[in-house]
């Protein structure tokens, strides 16, 4: 019997051109690449970048494009910087010229219409968080539950926004969130989920939003990152 044929995304080459810092904790890389003119990127959708270990081995990380210009093929990924693991180094040292190889753009997020959105989540998903509440109608409106580290990792976001400040908590725990969440009053009339961030947090917050009226099948979930097992989830590495 003929083993089945595995498609693998292929591999894009693209150049760093600008980076930014946006908080003390978030760097905006800008890469342009030729394979990207004119692929139209959906909201929360990522790439996966192709990186290196200090000892050569090969690793993967995945980051959110938070922002595309199709017409340049240019992606703006904002990465968090924690720790010294490949793709917070990548992230730091990134520099104009520099050549990145990445697959993708992928992601199974599909926005739908609904009365109302909320989007929950850690700086992980503050991209994906971001990207999405630009990109809904402006007659369906967003609320956003986002834990950072502290106040000065907030970031604009078009949403009507609750942030919850770590300061020294241990991250990845539903400890801040789920509390958060239970004490909303959600909008009237059926609304949307997007739970995404540490894995086991955002299967507990599905609970929650069931609990307050909103259907299993509403709820969008995505685990970006495990605090028991960091590198086997989408490629992240764990918030410190």
């Amino acid at each position: 019997m003929t083993a089945p044929l595995v498609r693998r995304s292929p591999v894009r080459r693209g150049e760093v051109i600008a980076a930014e810092q946006l908080t003390p904790r978030m760097r905006r890389v800008t890469v342009r690449c030729a394979d990207m003119v004119g692929v139209e990127i959906r909201p929360a959708q990522d790439v996966e970048l192709l990186l290196r270990e200090p000892s050569g081995r090969r690793v993967k990380r995945r980051y959110t494009i938070r922002r595309a210009r199709p017409d340049a093929g240019e992606l703006d990924l904002d990465v968090v910087l924690h720790g010294e693991g490949p793709g917070a180094t990548w992230g730091a040292s990134a520099a104009p010229g520099d050549v990145v190889e990445f697959q993708g753009p992928r992601g199974k997020l599909q926005l739908t219409s609904a009365r109302w959105h909320l989007l929950c989540g850690d700086e992980s998903a503050l991209p994906a968080i971001a990207a999405v509440c630009e990109a809904l109608p402006e007659d369906e409106p967003a609320l956003a539950v986002i834990e950072v580290h502290d106040a000065a990792e907030q970031a604009p976001v078009r949403a009507d926004v609750r942030w919850l400040h770590r300061d020294g908590h241990e991250p990845g725990t539903p400890d801040l969130l789920v509390p958060a969440v239970t004490a909303l009053e959600l909008p009237p009339g059926a609304g949307h989920g997007y739970l995404m961030g540490e894995t086991r947090s955002m299967v507990a917050l599905r609970a929650v939003l069931e609990e307050h009226g909103v259907a299993h099948d509403d709820i969008f979930v995505k685990g970006y990152w495990n605090i028991a097992r960091p590198d086997r989830v989408a490629g992240r590495a764990p918030i410190t």
